[in-house]
């Protein structure tokens, strides 16, 4: 395989990337071009969701399980299909209480609770940045994959990491893009534009490389189906998981309910979302079964990491423009949500972290914050993204990128709960879900994470559980030894999220307890 150049591969990048900025300038500009295209603008502006994990980590996924569709796919196109009336409820009362996050929505729903979006920023940031990492992990994989360098790692000092020059230049583009205004609850028409077009971009790239799998490495579809070995179906329990999360995502993932909630200049727009965006995932998703059995064919018995079979397929036929495209594409995916991600959560930190200990910091008759909006923005955009790094750092290089995609996703189903109650349980009371939403991270990060951090061996109580009690083995938790590691530690962290919730409701732990005590 003859590499491309790396300068070729950040010249190519860089002028991507200033076209991005090029095209939010222009929405913001000229918002009156767009009005019309807007249902379709805004719809495209939603695929910020397939990241850099659907150009690498979903072929991984499938040559694991044989997977036809990447099944979070599924699980999102069900809920535009069948959970069409919550989003609208959704953004109908996000619209009603001017809220800028998801931390902003749920804590206005339950008593305008400072502890409780203090405490969701803090699940965003939480279960976010191992996905930021993903990203860029890929994109220095990818990089250094068509170049042929090393990509750096964990045994090399920052300044001679490709990932550490990724994470600033993403960074810079982020203040860039977001924080060119104060106000977060003005819609950013420049920045919704621009996740819109990188969208088609990542698009075309993904098709492409599908017609080069179909029509350059083969005769058309019967003769790839006829020449390349199937791929058996298997983890059924996972991808059912995966399923939900993909449906969940839609209003868990920050980064997503800015783009889809806060970002939603009107309702009716969804009509349009509601056909074409899923229309967006079925094309930009069926291309990953051919590259994926087509890799296997052709790359599996030489070594190339299933994660880069999107770029080696074509480089390996001597198809670099191809590969180079890809690589953008991939780029682009990466970039859209980084710059979005980091943006979300540093309103979420500025608003829920940071003022309310500025404010509580100075005398009462003064309540200035001592640091202007946009530098606590900036700020934010720094932080998120450097804790990003340093956890592709910690993680290393061992981990697939679909594990990382699948550990953020059931992360952030925590905050689930709390928002459908949001929707249609405004009522209860904060302490109630704020117990649930910790209970839920609490086991969710003892029965994925820790595992996940602790390595391929697990210690004798993991498996036998803490004093010989094995119900609470991380996995084995609540007796759930015949389920895969993500199926359950999804179900018992949403079971204990939901179970808490109901007893903390409304006194109701309290009334349990005077029940169980009996008649004084």
């Amino acid at each position: 395989m003859t590499p491309v150049a790396g300068g070729l591969l950040a010249i190519a990048g860089l002028v991507w990337l200033g076209l991005l900025f090029a095209v939010a300038l222009v929405g913001e500009r000229s918002p009156a071009r767009f009005r019309r295209l807007w249902p379709v603008v805004y719809s495209l502006s939603l695929a910020v969701y397939c990241t850099a994990w659907t150009f690498y980590g979903t072929t991984t996924q499938t040559v694991r399980s044989g997977w036809p569709l990447p099944p979070t796919f599924i699980g999102t196109i069900l809920m535009f299909l069948f959970g069409w009336p919550f989003l609208v409820r959704l953004v109908e009362l996000s619209k009603r209480h001017n809220s800028t996050s998801i931390a902003d929505f749920v804590a206005s729903r339950f008593g305008k609770s400072s502890v409780l979006a203090a405490v969701v920023t803090t699940v965003a940031v939480v279960g976010i940045v191992p996905y930021i990492a993903l990203q860029l992990k890929a994109v220095a994989m990818s990089f250094g994959a068509l170049a042929g360098v090393s990509r750096g790692g964990s045994d090399l000092a920052a300044w001679q990491d490709l990932a550490f020059y990724i994470a600033v230049t993403m960074a810079l583009f982020a203040v860039l893009f977001g924080t060119r205004t104060a106000s977060a609850v003005e819609h950013n028409r420049g920045l919704v534009l621009a996740m819109g077009f990188e969208s088609l971009f990542k698009l075309g790239a993904m098709l492409a490389l599908a017609l080069f799998v179909l029509f350059g490495l083969h005769d058309g579809v019967g003769d790839w189906s006829a020449s390349t070995a199937p791929l058996a179906f298997s983890s059924p329990g996972t991808f059912a998981t995966l399923i939900l999360l993909g449906a969940l995502a839609m209003f868990t993932l920050p980064h997503q309910f800015h783009i889809g909630v806060v970002e939603c200049r009107d309702k009716q727009h969804l009509r349009t979302a509601r056909w074409l965006f899923p229309l967006f995932l079925l094309l930009i998703g069926l291309p990953v079964l051919p590259l994926a059995r087509a890799g296997e064919s052709l790359l599996g018995g030489q070594g190339v990491p299933a994660d880069l079979y999107v770029l080696m397929l074509p480089l390996a036929d001597g198809r670099s423009g191809l590969a180079l495209f890809a690589f953008l594409g991939g780029l682009s995916a990466a970039t859209g949500m980084v710059i979005l991600a980091s943006l979300t959560l540093s309103i979420m930190i500025g608003n829920h972290w940071l003022t309310p200990l500025l404010l509580n910091r100075r005398a009462a008759t003064d309540r200035s914050l001592g640091i202007p909006v946009r530098t606590q923005r900036r700020l934010g955009i720094a932080l998120v993204v450097l804790m990003a790094y340093a956890y592709s750092r910690a993680a290393g290089t061992a981990d697939a990128l679909a594990d990382i995609g699948a550990l953020s996703f059931s992360g952030l189903a925590q905050l689930a709960p709390a928002v459908v109650l949001a929707v249609y349980r405004p009522g209860l009371s904060p302490r109630a879900v704020l117990s649930g939403l910790l209970g839920g991270v609490a086991v969710w990060g003892y029965v994925l994470l820790l595992p996940m951090m602790l390595g391929s061996e697990p210690g004798h109580w993991m498996i036998e559980g803490p004093l010989g009690m094995g119900w609470l083995a991380p996995l084995g938790f609540f007796g759930l030894h015949g389920l895969e590691s993500l199926p359950r530690a999804v179900l018992a962290s949403l079971l204990t999220n939901l179970v808490l919730i109901a007893l903390f409701a409304r006194g109701g732990l309290a009334g349990l307890l005077d029940r169980v005590r009996g008649p004084e």
